[in-house]
């Protein structure tokens, strides 16, 4: 997008620590003057995908039981160990007692038979079948407490600190609970990793023994726009679902749990996507496409040095007033060789009307090495004049 840029010049020490690739964006929100919805549920959020901002919630990172929606973090282990090779979607998977034992929602599945690990995988996703979900955990971390230690260890790596599982269905367990929050960043993190599985939380019914049920994310009949995810429900946890919804270039993704009915969390869930889409823009802000910078070097094989932001900067702003968006770049006047690439060298700052949106560190674009000595004595010089004048 076309933004505004100012410069700040001002001089810093600056440590020669190469910055992540991955750098942790922390948004600030600009509310919209469009009221938020209010629900009779336990806890729900709304996140703007890209940049994770949660623009309204509600006990948003009190730990709850998800029921069923635990399968996402199950599924989210089974897609890391097809991605690494350890297991394969042709695989033949037994079904053992305890998974033909199942409570609740079931694909009848038969013991004793080997079903292969898409189908089974299938079976979690879109009729959230519990007998298939303790097979898959049962084959890919040898038993279902085992697996359960894999699901813990997904989501501390994810950074999911509300969420904690022992076992892979979704069954009631003392312990066993997630936040709205973080069902939103692991559903997140299951679009943007594995979109080639991300499709078929789309799929409408599913088929077993010639027996054919529905997906129970009732969305995907009444709003086009919605592709997934999952639905949970116990006595304990009450109705549950998060759901995701794309329009345009925009995606949000909304949770809700301890709901009254179906239908009551189908409309909730669905009202807070409108509001998404209807009160905020999704903004992506790319420092470099507004030119290049660059500031002037002493003692180096190169004169000037090149910058960049670490990455990309995603936001949310009010709806229509992205063109107010501005960065200001700070940044030292000058910098002494050596440089090393990826070194952080300023700061760049996304502004809205007075209020710092985030940060995104300006790192070197390129290494500068110093330069023979006859450079840097001539360039010391030159500095030393420098520094004069300034002051």
């Amino acid at each position: 997008m076309s933004i505004k840029r100012s410069t700040l010049l001002f001089t810093l020490i600056f440590v020669c620590i190469p910055v992540a690739k991955a750098f942790e964006l922390q948004s600030n929100l600009v509310s919209s003057n469009l009221p938020a919805p209010e629900f009779d549920a336990k806890a729900w959020v709304l996140m703007e995908m890209n940049s994770g901002t949660v623009v309204t919630g509600h006990n948003a990172d009190q730990p709850m039981p998800p029921a069923s929606i635990t399968k996402l973090m199950m599924n989210y282990v089974v897609f890391q160990r097809l991605r690494d090779g350890d297991i394969s979607l042709s695989s033949q998977v037994p079904i053992s007692e305890d998974a033909w034992r199942a409570e609740g929602s079931r694909m009848f599945a038969d013991v004793n038979t080997r079903i292969e690990l898409a189908h089974l995988l299938k079976s979690t996703i879109i009729q959230s079948g519990n007998d298939a979900a303790i097979a898959l955990a049962e084959y890919a971390g040898g038993t279902e407490y085992a697996f359960a230690q894999l699901m813990n260890q997904a989501a501390a790596e994810l950074g999911l600190q509300q969420s904690h599982f022992e076992n892979s269905s979704g069954l009631p367990a003392e312990g066993h609970a997630m936040s709205a929050h973080d069902i939103a960043r692991l559903a997140a993190a299951i679009i943007r990793e594995f979109p080639e599985f991300y499709s078929w939380y789309s799929e409408k019914e599913y088929t077993h023994n010639n027996i054919t049920q529905k997906n129970r994310n009732r969305l995907l009949w009444k709003d086009d726009s919605v592709d997934g995810l999952k639905t949970g429900h116990t006595e304990a946890a009450g109705y549950c679902l998060v759901a995701s919804a794309q329009r345009g270039s925009q995606r949000w993704i909304a949770v809700v749990l301890g709901s009254e009915s179906e239908r009551t969390r189908e409309k909730q869930v669905l009202a807070l996507l409108n509001y998404g889409f209807a009160a905020y823009d999704a903004v992506r802000v790319s420092v470099s496409d507004e030119g290049a910078v660059s500031a002037k070097v002493y003692g180096g094989l190169a004169d000037s040095l090149e910058m960049r932001a670490a990455s990309n900067i995603d936001l949310v702003v009010p709806k229509n007033r992205q063109k107010e968006v501005t960065v200001a770049l700070q940044y030292s006047p000058y910098f002494e060789a050596p440089i090393i690439a990826d070194q952080s060298v300023g700061l760049a700052s996304v502004q809205l009307g007075g209020t710092t949106l985030a940060e995104v560190p300006l790192v070197a674009a390129t290494q500068v090495d110093e330069a023979g000595w006859w450079k840097q004595l001539v360039d010391s010089i030159k500095l030393s004049i420098h520094q004069m004048m300034a002051d």
